[in-house]
């Protein structure tokens, strides 16, 4: 019996490999609503609030700037919260904050060119992978990334090492991936919206990796990043005072 039980775990690891997708040994833990939530949280209102913030150290060396990035996250719906002073800065000069939900919503809150406030609000088809999609990102994580064996705890979240290639240069990147028990894709999203925002250091990971793989760690010739801490951070936003912009 013992026997049949190792080859059966053998089998469905090897199926696991030859899919190409990450073998992660542990199941992330689901993150509770805290108390805060339940009046906080109220959408229909304009009010949002987010309990954890995912916190990077960055440096991008082809522009010469360094600093740290922080994420806010409700891991109740999977939303997050990009604030300039410590998210997107100057890549997003018009806008005060901007929400992001795994359906593709973004809520973009700031003001024109004359100082008056504005919402804008798009859906970003992007973050829905049809079949083919997701068939080219599984084959082309199989092909140009390559697991190194090494493990590491991330703040309660299971990350694996990988060596990561590019089929038009000979650099190699190494990038560590955290399990997460929440949606990602609002961060990887934001390189498909439209509006003027533009995060410091380049998340474009929306075509290739599952939604609950968050980039830990990059170690390139151009980007250095870092996971430096996440935990419980609370923080309210409001769109109400931010009338939706509409076009001529």
């Amino acid at each position: 019996m013992m026997m049949k039980r190792f080859f059966a775990s053998l089998l469905i690891m090897c199926c696991a490999l030859s899919y190409g997708a990450p073998v992660f040994a542990q199941v992330a833990k689901k993150i509770p609503a805290d108390k805060q939530r339940a009046a906080q949280w109220q959408p229909a209102k304009g009010q949002y609030y987010f309990s954890h913030s995912l916190v990077y150290d960055y440096e991008n060396k082809a522009d010469q700037t360094k600093g740290t990035i922080t994420i806010y996250l409700d891991p109740v719906s999977g939303g997050m919260c990009f604030k300039k002073e410590n998210s997107f800065g100057k890549g997003g000069k018009d806008f005060d904050f901007v929400i992001g939900f795994p359906d593709g919503k973004y809520i973009f809150c700031g003001a024109d060119e004359n100082g008056k406030k504005m919402r804008i609000n798009e859906a970003v088809g992007a973050l829905k992978l049809g079949p083919d999609t997701k068939a080219q990102a599984r084959e082309d994580f199989s092909t140009y990334w390559a697991a190194t064996g090494n493990k590491r705890d991330d703040f309660g979240f299971e990350s694996l090492e990988y060596n990561v290639s590019f089929a038009t240069s000979e650099n190699k990147d190494t990038v560590w991936l955290a399990k997460t028990p929440f949606n990602v894709y609002p961060l990887y999203g934001l390189e498909f919206v439209e509006s003027a925002v533009a995060m410091p250091i380049s998340f474009d990971y929306m075509h290739l990796l599952e939604p609950n793989q968050l980039v830990a760690e990059i170690n390139s010739k151009d980007t250095i990043l870092k996971l430096k801490s996440f935990g419980r951070d609370p923080q309210t936003v409001s769109t109400k005072g931010y009338p939706v912009f509409k076009t001529e």
